[in-house]
């Protein structure tokens, strides 16, 4: 009886707010430039976060292949603005960015590279940015004319110890239940 009591908090606790989901983005997006001149891309990819003020820990990373499709080699640059390639986001407000301004890579005729990863891991979530609402990836780059790149992606939000603590909790409670009948 003691033990379904407790269930019963740890699961109260859980609706209090204090959810415990972690906010994954993860992409696969190839884009062609069939035009006569080098254009610029702005991409935007969001998903629901929800977690709890007890510290979430971000990690994303990127990769991308690069290939030339009109036989006078190809350029991914970062946009003439300065912005970083890959930017991650929560509510709209950047948090993590990587491939900074001055990043490019170029490919010979007709050939096509990889990039090495470029990845980020357990950072701690900037305090003045609120754990709920959306996680987004934007991703804002210059590509050369007549040429294809693929980019692999991820973003995620893990919720902080305390959040992971209550699903513990409740998943004990209930390891304990099932045992008792």
């Amino acid at each position: 009886m003691v033990s379904i009591h407790r269930y019963i908090a740890c699961v109260a606790l859980l609706g209090t707010g204090c959810a415990a989901s972690a906010g994954v983005i993860s992409g696969s997006q190839t884009f062609y430039n069939m035009s006569s001149s080098s254009k610029t891309y702005t991409y935007y990819q969001y998903a629901p976060i929800s977690g709890d003020s007890g510290g979430n820990l971000m990690s994303g990373s990127i990769t991308t292949t690069l290939t030339d499709l009109n036989g006078n080699g190809a350029v991914l640059s970062s946009d003439p603005a300065g912005h970083a390639i890959y930017t991650a986001t929560i509510n709209d407000i950047a948090v993590q960015t990587l491939w900074n301004s001055q990043f490019g890579f170029t490919v010979g005729q007709f050939l096509s590279g990889a990039t090495v990863p470029a990845m980020f891991a357990n950072v701690p979530l900037p305090s003045n940015v609120p754990p709920d609402g959306n996680a987004g990836v934007v991703l804002r780059f210059t590509l050369s004319a007549g040429d294809a790149v693929s980019f692999a992606y991820t973003f995620n939000v893990v919720p902080g110890p305390s959040a992971i603590a209550m699903l513990a909790c409740a998943g004990r409670l209930t390891n304990n239940r099932r045992r008792k009948l």
